[in-house]
């Protein structure tokens, strides 16, 4: 099987021109398949303040307009995250991606559904596959569970749904997968967990995406580059283990502290 390098990386560093859109294209395609999303096109990577953040431009993969076949705008989001406290994360730059997309001109009707994906590189114990949105439902009417399509009609005549200003939010478990190949996004998700893939793959752009992040075609600079980046990733998964182990280690010992206070406490009582 051919080493591939992993896709995090790719999408970051390598595959960042237009000629190699047609990857990540593949990929947001397939995982927005799975809501009923159509495919889309990517029309333009975005820098913005929030992406050139250095602590948060550490964790952030890729931000990106795209168009889907309907020429709807959207702003996708992908964010790698090795902590436990990644919904948290999204919810703070997908709010933040909104304010800077709309500029200074503070005009709230310009504002593009974003749509944030976080990459977990840890095991959620569950699915690898998660999708969130904000429903609307109507709590006075008898069908008050059904999800309500509550919209408003702007100066200019046309119909905006609620639904589709509110960010939405994918989470991908990379290691949850369970390596079922069962439609396109599974794919893309054991591209991902392994870093390779099967020959009897199917996916449109996943043989081209093999052929790209082949890992033995890479110039030695290249090569060099994307091993300082996997060092980089296991100190933060070590500067992570070392908090939580420290975060255990004081819990125990203000634990046995407050039990000998209360203990010395009843003696002298």
């Amino acid at each position: 099987a051919q080493q591939l390098i992993s896709f995090d990386y790719a999408m970051k560093y390598i595959l960042r021109d237009k000629s190699d859109f047609s990857i990540i294209e593949g990929f947001l395609s397939a995982l927005l398949e799975t809501v009923n999303y159509k495919p889309i096109t990517v029309k333009a990577l975005l820098e913005t303040e929030t992406n050139k953040d250095e602590a948060r431009g550490k964790r952030i993969v890729a931000d990106m307009v795209v168009e889907d076949e309907d020429g709807v705008n959207y702003i996708i989001e992908i964010e790698r995250n090795e902590k436990y406290n990644f919904m948290h994360k999204a919810c703070f730059s997908s709010g933040r991606i909104v304010v800077d997309s709309i500029g200074q001109s503070q005009d709230y009707l310009k504002i593009v559904k974003v749509i944030h994906i976080s990459l977990l590189y840890f095991d959620l114990g569950g699915s690898s596959l998660y999708h969130g949105k904000t429903i609307f439902r109507d709590m006075e009417a008898e069908g008050a569970n059904v999800p309500l399509q509550l919209h408003l009609t702007q100066k200019n005549g046309e119909t905006c749904y609620l639904i589709d200003i509110l960010p939405e939010y994918f989470v991908i478990s990379v290691p949850s997968f369970h390596d079922k190949i069962t439609r396109s996004i599974d794919e893309w998700l054991y591209m991902m967990k392994y870093e390779t893939i099967q020959d009897n793959f199917k996916e449109k752009y996943i043989k081209l995406a093999a052929e790209r992040l082949n890992f033995l075609k890479m110039s030695v600079e290249e090569k060099a580059k994307y091993e300082r980046y996997q060092l980089e990733m296991i100190d933060v998964r070590e500067e992570i283990k070392t908090a939580e182990l420290k975060g255990k280690a004081e819990g125990k010992a203000e634990g046995k502290a407050e039990g000998k206070a209360e203990g010395l406490a009843e003696g002298e009582a």
